[in-house]
């Protein structure tokens, strides 16, 4: 499916690709690592989907160049990481090219949606973030300024002192979530964030302390990603709020398609088993208990 019209990120008019708002080989991985083969995105959980959200975004010419820094940073990071090969990952110049193309490209699909929350002002940060972007991009510019790009790298968690301080659904959701949005407080854009599994990236836009953000910047030249890292106590107060927003959306699963799950699992019972997704499942009942992740009621407690 092509769309001839002007390209969102060269301007020229070309016949437009039908890109993938998120790189497409983080949807491979997630469907290959699961337990049935297929996707449901949280705000969907009753239908089954192949692919995440495309658009045409791109021409052809700025496809290929966002490959050229989507191919190292899938290789060299995304599924080394996944294959709990490594925590910590050298990195060149291509790393932040390709974290503002991600930034971006969300952003640019964001932006058409529903900003209702967002300021006059916020929306004018918004505008500049995604020209500061567009002109790294296309090296009219050295580097994206105040609009950083900062990542963490992510990984189950076994023991923690309050655990009523955690959805029951947190290790799925630090290891197989994945989702975009734009987090914002009085009107005023925060950051992008986009979720890929095990790596979460954030691409600045108001944060006025970005200091209190320590070993999570990705720099111009190089660096190493993943290791020691500080974060604001409200990100990760954002972060419980978004598994808390994609287990409410999971708990709308009709029983007809929870019949559709444990069937497709019982014909591939082996590599159900095996997945990653019953694997990060296994982690979250043994942290939390079976109780509290299949929502089972306490006989002691009574109705609700």
């Amino acid at each position: 499916m092509t769309n001839h019209q002007p390209c969102k990120l060269c301007g020229k008019i070309k016949t437009l690709r039908e890109s993938h708002i998120v790189p497409k080989f983080v949807f491979d991985w997630l469907k290959v690592s699961s337990g049935t083969g297929f996707l449901r995105w949280s705000e969907m959980p009753n239908k089954r989907v192949q692919d995440g959200k495309k658009e045409h975004i791109l021409c052809n010419e700025c496809e290929a160049l966002f490959n050229q820094w989507e191919t190292p940073f899938a290789t060299r990071i995304f599924h080394t990481l996944n294959r709990q090969e490594s925590l910590r990952f050298e990195y060149e110049s291509w790393l932040l090219k390709f974290a503002v193309s991600v930034s971006w490209r969300v952003l640019t699909w964001y932006k058409p949606n529903d900003l209702s929350e967002i300021s006059k002002e916020g929306k004018g940060l918004i505008a500049k973030a995604l020209q500061t972007w567009n002109a790294f991009l296309l090296n009219k510019c050295p580097t994206p300024g105040s609009f950083e790009q900062h990542m963490i790298l992510l990984d189950v968690i076994k023991s923690v002192q309050n655990i009523n301080e955690l959805p029951p659904n947190w290790n799925r959701f630090m290891i197989r979530g994945c989702h975009i949005n734009l987090a914002h407080s009085d009107g005023q854009p925060l950051y992008i964030y986009i979720k890929m599994g095990r790596i979460t990236l954030l691409g600045f836009i108001g944060i006025e302390h970005p200091r209190h953000w320590v070993g999570t910047k990705i720099h111009i030249k190089r660096g190493v990603i993943g290791g020691s890292i500080k974060v604001p106590v409200q990100f990760l107060d954002y972060m419980k709020e978004r598994a808390n927003v994609e287990l409410n959306e999971r708990n709308k699963l009709s029983k007809k398609q929870e019949e559709v799950i444990n069937r497709t699992y019982k014909k591939d019972s082996n590599r159900a088993v095996k997945s990653e997704t019953f694997e990060a499942l296994e982690h979250d009942v043994r942290l939390f208990g079976k109780d509290a992740v299949f929502n089972r009621k306490d006989p002691n407690k009574g109705s609700s």
